[in-house]
């Protein structure tokens, strides 16, 4: 942290004072991006539009890929413009990268006031009104999320769907993965609180709840938790990311299956079709368990969506290896998937390793892993083409079905969070078209 500025932030505040957060990564970020929002809303701040506005600046991190940290360094080293004219703004950077590069933050962006890693991100307004007081800035101080303070947030955003963690960090310690070392090991929310967070949730007008966790499926209570919140009045869609391979099974699908409002979605990362990566990955799975149970998806929920995550170029990985993740691909059809090449992370086992699949071999392997993935969910898309589909709108002429797919269409725009009939006219690869109904 910066020693404090000649001109102070509370000596020219002559009207609330504003903080503007942007955040990199997962839903996971987004959730504790809204938290945080929450808390300084508690401490009397507004929220601002543009950073320019701002009294605080918030930048909430990922540190799961290199690009990422990359992009965020980029955006928090243009602040330096704003830091010039107006010293008194104060730049704050939170989450997994804080947490990661605390000293390379301080040494090489001078005018980052905050470096605050997540398990003390929360604690951020506090550390700021004691820096503004001159108190020395550590603290123990337990800081709550104040969920009187969501409808603010909620209207003055339009919102209509809500991210809700069950809890956080991870204890599997794959290999390639630096969640466990940035989040910590897994800590779960109560049951009662997800359900009170939720039903204030659906009393503000909330009407689909996303249920997070970096194994969201590990949660001791996660099956009565889905239960219990799709009966909340007022909520008419629950999802629930990301899910551990390993953690789900036969009556997690039955549960969605036999439960109206659990979407009829599954994000299951399998990473590799090959077992001896799996094994490499530190992924305590088989990809015949995996098989088994996405074939029990298909057979009783054929119109489910399966997404899907995976790491081409991973070290020791060879063709043949390659060759089985394409397999895997071809036969369950995901409906959308999310690919990346290798790349080591520090603090990871892997980084230890030889990085020995050429960048060249890492590029091909992704285009043709692309390749197979855009036309398995251009197929799976291409069967509700004639099919009136219900759409819960993000607003404008775009929204979501139940199984997580974008739709556009033609026709009256609608207001976030209503729901919307389209007849599908078209299917691509990652979206819908249609009109509407």
């Amino acid at each position: 942290m910066n020693k404090s500025n000649d001109v102070s932030l509370s000596s020219l505040r002559t009207r609330h004072p504003k903080v503007y957060i942007k955040t990199f990564g997962c839903q996971m970020n987004k959730a504790d991006s809204r938290r945080l929002e929450e808390i300084f809303i508690s401490k009397g701040y507004k929220t601002a539009d543009m950073v320019w506005d701002a009294d605080v600046v918030v930048f909430n991190t990922c540190s799961v890929r290199e690009h990422a940290e990359n992009k965020a360094l980029s955006n928090i080293g243009s602040l330096k413009v704003l830091k010039d004219k107006n010293p008194a703004v104060r730049i704050c950077v939170v989450g997994c990268m804080a947490q990661r590069m605390q000293k390379e933050i301080r040494t090489s962006l001078p005018h980052v006031d905050f470096v605050v890693g997540p398990s003390k991100m929360f604690e951020l307004p506090i550390l700021i009104e004691r820096n503004e007081k001159g108190i020395h800035p550590d603290t123990e101080e337990t800081v709550k999320v104040f969920y009187e303070y969501l409808p603010d947030i909620i209207d003055n955003k339009r919102e209509y769907s809500g991210y809700v963690p069950i809890m956080k960090g991870c204890g599997n310690f794959c290999s390639y993965c630096i969640v466990p070392y940035v989040r910590g090991r897994e800590q779960y929310r109560p049951k009662e609180e997800v359900l009170a967070e939720c039903a204030v949730l659906a009393k503000t007008g909330i009407n689909e709840i996303m249920l997070l966790g970096q194994t969201v499926n590990s949660h001791p209570d996660f099956k009565s938790i889905l239960r219990e919140t799709a009966a909340i009045k007022g909520i008419k869609r629950v999802r629930f990311v990301t899910s551990y391979p390993g953690k789900v099974d036969r009556e997690l699908v039955d549960i969605v299956r036999d439960t109206p409002a659990l979407c009829n979605y599954f994000h299951i990362p399998v990473q590799s079709g090959s077992d001896d990566v799996l094994k490499r990955m530190n992924r305590d799975y088989t990809t015949d368990y995996f098989m088994d149970i996405a074939m029990y998806i298909r057979k009783q929920i054929p119109a489910a969506a399966i997404s899907s995550d995976f790491i081409a170029g991973f070290p020791g990985e060879t063709d043949r290896d390659f060759e089985k993740t394409l397999d895997i691909v071809k036969k369950v059809r995901f409906d959308q998937s999310f690919t990346f090449k290798y790349s080591p992370r520090p603090m990871t086992r892997a980084y230890e390793w030889e990085d020995d699949v050429p960048l060249e071999v890492k590029k091909e392997r992704l285009a043709r892993l692309n390749e197979a993935c855009s036309d398995a969910a251009q197929e799976r898309n291409a069967l509700l083409v004639g099919k009136k589909v219900e759409i819960l709108s993000e607003g404008g002429n775009s929204g979501r079905t139940g199984e997580y797919k974008i739709v556009f269409w033609e026709g009256d725009p609608a207001e976030p969070g209503a729901e919307v009939e389209v007849d599908i006219k078209k299917a691509l690869p990652h979206s819908l078209t249609g009109r509407r109904a």
